[in-house]
């Protein structure tokens, strides 16, 4: 009963997840306003401006999928690991 708890409360609250789209789309949007400026330089209309929204959007996806999926697996390979070693499993 105590870990059926325990893996109850181990989701990441729906704030975490809106932190992490906010930050998508902030990147994504900081990139487009940088492209958009250079644009703006150099008369050069969408090319910079496209293409600091794919990098943006890049580099936000990358973090998202980093912070939801690569560092809980990480998280729990650990914490797996941890459990063994209490256990004196060496296997």
């Amino acid at each position: 009963m105590k870990n059926q708890h325990k893996q109850r409360n181990s989701a990441p609250p729906p704030a975490a997840f809106l932190g992490l789209g906010l930050t998508w789309v902030l990147s994504t949007g900081l990139f487009l306003y940088l492209g958009s400026l250079l644009d703006a330089h150099w008369g050069t209309k969408p090319i910079f401006s496209l293409l600091g929204a794919l990098i943006g959007a890049v580099a936000g996806f990358y973090y998202l999928y980093h912070q939801a999926v690569v560092l809980p697996r990480e998280r729990q390979k650990a914490q797996e690991e941890q459990q063994k070693r209490e256990r004196g499993d060496h296997s």
